[in-house]
């Protein structure tokens, strides 16, 4: 089983992908259904400090799900290790392109990829229109456990 996380602002429902569609990102250009996860859940707080959300805020305005995966009976697609020998990080149009690829494809349901933001770990692209999404079972959403003393 592999274990998948997912933070998003508390106003959000956390399968509902209607920031993906409304504004692209990384791995989609806008309209794309999909939710994007993390291997970690320091993972997600590095990504979204990344992005300049603040501690207090995720303390305060975000939550966190899990999803566990059985990987023996639900494809992930991984991006191939020659891609990254490119400018990727700083090519949005790269990854863009190829995650669209994928994302009409719904050869699977989930794209694992490198972090921009530490690219020895891994995040996960989920296809919200790939006829499996219906089978997964988010955890209740949860308040991310930062420690007071970071801030």
């Amino acid at each position: 089983m592999l274990k998948l996380y997912r933070i998003c602002r508390k106003v959000y429902d956390p399968k509902d992908p209607s920031g993906a569609i409304k504004t692209s990102g990384r791995w989609h250009i806008l309209g794309q259904r999909v939710l994007y996860f993390c291997s970690s859940l320091a993972m997600c707080v590095l990504e979204l400090r990344a992005n300049s959300i603040s501690f207090a805020a995720i303390r305060n305005e975000y939550h966190y799900v899990e999803i566990e995966i059985d990987v023996a009976s639900i494809i992930i697609e991984e991006v191939p290790k020659s891609f990254y020998l490119k400018n990727w990080i700083l090519e949005r149009q790269l990854t863009q392109k190829y995650g669209t690829e994928w994302f009409k494809s719904k050869e699977s349901l989930f794209l694992k990829v490198n972090s921009a933001v530490l690219p020895t770990d891994s995040n996960f692209i989920l296809n919200t229109t790939h006829p499996d999404f219906a089978n997964l079972h988010f955890s209740k959403p949860r308040v991310v456990p930062l420690d007071p003393r970071i801030i």
